[in-house]
């Protein structure tokens, strides 16, 4: 459900959360995070935390609440900096909700580091995958993961709009390629 990745050195902390969360999920997690937490802290320098939550299954307001009312909890353990890392439809629903400056929302792990770090050359926008995902049903979402750090999860009508819109894509590539290419073959 949960891991922890601590950096001391950086300070950084990065939260891997995977699955279907409940309140009792968040009521064993909350003693484990301020543990480290409290470990980050050891430092005395600037901290920063990445939270990446792309590998879990969209939560009810129940789980929703439970982690807001942890995170008011944390008091002087919170992280100066914040990036959460969740699939691109989740980030566009939560962007609205979030106020706090020194967080933000990532669809890229790279790209969260990267701001978390302030070092913007640790943050590509974007990178080439010759490499299909691959794709599976977990409960009731479909898993995608793959190359250039792909993996989130999709509810089935969200998975099969978003196929349609890669294969449309990808045949639009293919089409303007073949076109370019006739156009060099055959002089005008």
């Amino acid at each position: 459900m949960f891991r922890f990745d601590l950096e001391p050195a950086i300070p950084l902390l990065t939260v891997i959360q995977k699955g279907v969360w409940t309140a009792a999920t968040v009521a064993t997690f909350e003693p484990a995070f301020r543990q480290e937490l409290k470990r980050l802290l050891v430092s005395g320098r600037p901290t920063s935390l990445i939270i990446e939550i792309r590998a879990t299954v969209p939560r009810d307001l129940l789980v929703t609440e439970a982690l807001r009312a942890m995170v008011a909890r944390l008091g002087h353990l919170n992280a100066d900096r914040t990036a959460v890392v969740s699939s691109l439809g989740f980030a566009d629903l939560q962007a609205g909700r979030i106020s706090d400056p020194n967080t933000r929302i990532f669809t890229s792990i790279v790209q969260a580091r990267g701001w978390v770090t302030n070092n913007p050359a640790e943050s590509p926008g974007m990178t080439s995958a010759n490499e299909p995902s691959d794709a599976s049903p977990e409960g009731p979402v479909v898993h995608v993961r793959g190359p250039a750090d792909v993996d989130f999860v999709f509810t089935p009508a969200a998975a099969l709009e978003t196929a349609r819109r890669i294969s449309d894509a990808a045949v639009e590539v293919l089409l303007e390629t073949a076109s370019a290419t006739a156009q060099r073959v055959i002089p005008m």
